[in-house]
């Protein structure tokens, strides 16, 4: 029998076989929906043509273009936020807070928010360059209001959410199928079997108290369906991937369990993230809330307040010194070029690996039942 050890020997192999067989697949099975067939084929024909026609409807065309990149851009960076598949590549450390950081930055520097943010993708802006291109206005303008600040970065946020709740739908479909067909998930078992270890006194306190956490997480979310989901998907739930395996596994309708991921994720916990995150970056509400944070701690509250706030500044004030001059030179720029490189190159090391080890699980099942057979 083949041991997984093998896949530490000949990863590429079986992860590529895998890669193949979901690419011919996935490839077959859209060239003969109805949907590509009949709308998006005859709706990219459209496009192109008018593309590359040129007449009054040139810019609107143009415009629809950088809308669709647009949503494509965040829609993608939510979903591999959430898939991850083990390499911990989380978007939103990345590009997203980033991206709020930049809005923020701008927008207080030239006292306006009237400046295109779409610009802050797919290439098309350095990762490292910490301001948008607009026009300073004259002294004396007001700074642009939290809410402004805040709707201009929250369309991003909201789509970048969305992908992570499409993410999610993975864990979801492979237990649904393993319950339609009658078959037990074995990373569900698994799991579920670690929910049981609440009173094992081997097991350090933190980890009894997770596995507790996480049987009362399932058996909320069977009794409470979609709000169940909703509420589990609210806040940052590092063990929500044991949800949508859970939610396959009780045969939950997919729209329950996306509608409900998309709410919570998209519409509720991005939000909220969002109203924190343009609140620190602003140079007009970061000492306000970071002071009312102290505030409310006892003794020391104050204080550490008071530290957080000048160590924030001092951090901001040396990035934008660091890029003064050129965008995508010093220190800064060297660090997060060398940052995103070694993320992508752990996300593709771990998805070979996880591939390689799906097809080897598979391969080994398949020969064990021919043997029962």
């Amino acid at each position: 029998m083949v041991s997984f050890g093998a896949t530490l020997l000949f990863p590429k192999s079986y992860s590529l076989i895998v890669v193949r067989d979901f690419l011919s697949s996935s490839t077959v099975a859209i060239l003969k929906h109805s949907v590509f067939k009949f709308l998006v084929v005859p709706t990219a024909l459209i496009w192109i043509m008018l593309a590359n026609i040129e007449g009054p409807h040139t810019a609107m065309v143009g415009e629809a273009t950088t809308n669709l990149e647009f949503v494509l851009w965040w829609f993608s960076l939510g979903v591999l936020s959430s898939v991850g598949l083990g390499s911990g590549m989380h978007t939103g450390l990345i590009f997203t807070f980033p991206h709020i950081f930049k809005v923020v930055y701008s927008a207080e520097h030239c006292h306006t928010t009237n400046f295109d943010s779409r610009i802050n993708m797919w290439g098309k802006f350095p990762a490292t360059q910490l301001e948008f291109p607009c026009e300073v206005q004259p002294e004396g303008t007001p700074l642009p209001s939290f809410w402004e600040l805040y709707w201009k970065v929250i369309v991003a946020v909201v789509i970048w959410g969305i992908g992570t709740a499409a993410g999610e739908i993975p864990p979801y479909q492979f237990s649904y199928m393993a319950a339609v067909a009658g078959e037990t998930n074995a990373e569900l078992a698994a799991e579920l079997e670690e929910t049981k270890q609440t009173d094992n006194m081997d097991l350090p306190y933190s980890v009894r108290k997770f596995n507790a956490m996480k049987a009362w997480m399932v058996d909320f979310i069977e009794r409470h369906g979609f709000w169940g989901v909703y509420a589990m998907s609210a806040w940052p739930n590092a063990a929500f991937d044991l949800c949508g395996m859970c939610c396959g596994s009780f045969k939950m309708p997919f729209w329950t369990f996306f509608g409900g991921t998309v709410l919570g994720k998209g519409f509720t916990l991005r939000p909220i993230q969002t109203a924190i995150f343009v609140g620190v970056f602003s140079q007009q509400y970061r000492g306000v809330i970071i002071g009312y944070i102290g505030s409310a701690v006892p003794f020391y509250g104050e204080t550490l307040a008071n530290m957080a706030n000048a160590k924030l500044n001092d951090f901001i004030s040396s990035l934008t010194e660091d890029v003064e001059d050129s965008p995508e030179s010093g220190v800064f720029g060297i660090l997060w070029g060398l940052f995103i490189t070694t993320m992508v190159l752990t996300f593709i090391k771990s998805a070979m690996e996880n591939f390689a080890q799906q097809y080897l699980r598979e391969k080994i099942e398949k020969a064990s039942k021919s043997k029962l057979k």
